[in-house]
C-alpha cells in the first residue's frame, strides 16, 4: 500500500456520503490508497452511513471503530494503528480542506525523495477571527518550544512510516494537540514542507476544533496547556 489516509469522524453522518463521493472522484490510477474511516465514539449514525457506503464498494476504504470518544488525536493514532501505507496522513471530515489536497501533498512528499520531511497545508483564504487565533498560537508555540511553527492545526499532514514509528506510534497526546506533537517533532528531527490549501465552508455541522467563538477558546486553552507541559518534559 502506497498511502494510508486518516480520517477521524466524530458525529459526521451527513458528512460521510461527500467524503466518498469525492474521494472516488480523486484516487488516481498510479497511487494505492487506502482510506480508514475512524469512527471516534460517534453518537449519531456515523458508523452505520460509514458501513453503507463501504458495502457499495469493492476495496480501499475500512472502518477503524473507537467506541468512546477520548479525543481528536486518539482517533488518529488509532487509525494510523492498523494502517498498512508505507506513507500515512491524516485530514479532517468535514470537507473543509478538499481531499485531493492528500494526493497532492503526496506527490509533493514523493518528489524530494526524503523521507525525513513531512508535509503540511497551509490556508488561505480564512477569515480574520480564525486566523487571529492560528496566528498567535503559532507564536506561543515557536517561542516556547524554540521551532517555528505556522497554522499548526492546518490540513493536510503526510509523513513516512518511520516518523509514524519514531515519533507518534507511543507517547502522542489523544486530543487536539496531536497536530502542535508532530509538527514539532518533524521540526526537530527533520524538515516541514508547506503547500496551499483552500478552506472551504462546512456543509454540516459545526467543526469540532473551532467553529463557536466559546469552541475555540475552550481548544486554544488545552493547546497551550500542551505547549507548556510539553516544555516542561523537554528540560527534564
Amino acid at each position: 500500500m502506497d498511502l494510508s489516509l486518516i480520517i477521524p469522524c466524530y458525529n459526521e453522518e451527513q458528512n460521510i456520503p461527500l467524503i466518498f463521493k469525492r474521494i472516488l472522484e480523486i484516487i488516481p490510477s498510479d497511487i494505492q490508497l487506502e482510506v480508514i474511516l475512524v469512527n471516534n465514539g460517534s453518537k449519531d449514525k456515523t458508523r452505520e452511513v460509514i458501513l453503507e457506503n463501504i458495502a457499495k464498494i469493492n476495496s480501499g476504504f475500512v472502518i477503524c471503530d473507537v467506541p468512546v470518544n477520548i479525543g481528536y488525536g486518539h482517533g488518529i493514532l488509532s487509525g494510523l494503528a492498523v494502517a498498512k501505507g508505507e506513507t500515512l496522513s491524516w485530514t479532517h471530515a468535514d470537507m473543509q480542506t478538499d481531499p485531493e489536497d492528500v494526493i497532492k501533498a503526496y506527490r509533493l512528499y514523493k518528489s524530494f525523495k526524503d523521507n525525513t520531511v513531512f508535509i503540511k497545508g497551509e490556508r488561505k483564504n480564512r477569515a480574520f477571527g480564525p486566523n487571529f487565533f492560528t496566528w498567535g498560537m503559532g507564536i506561543i508555540a515557536s517561542v516556547t518550544l524554540r521551532e517555528t511553527l505556522h497554522d499548526i492545526g492546518a490540513q493536510p499532514k503526510l509523513f513516512s512510516r518511520e516518523f509514524y514509528d519514531k515519533h507518534l506510534k507511543s507517547g502522542a497526546p489523544s486530543d487536539f494537540s496531536l497536530d502542535l506533537y508532530a509538527m514539532y517533532w518533524a521540526k526537530k528531527f527533520g524538515r516541514i514542507e508547506i503547500f496551499p490549501v483552500f478552506f472551504a465552508n462546512r456543509a454540516f455541522g459545526e467543526a469540532k476544533g473551532g467553529g463557536s467563538l466559546k469552541t475555540r477558546i475552550k481548544v486554544t486553552k488545552r493547546v497551550l496547556n500542551f505547549i507548556f507541559d510539553l516544555k516542561k518534559k523537554l528540560n527534564n
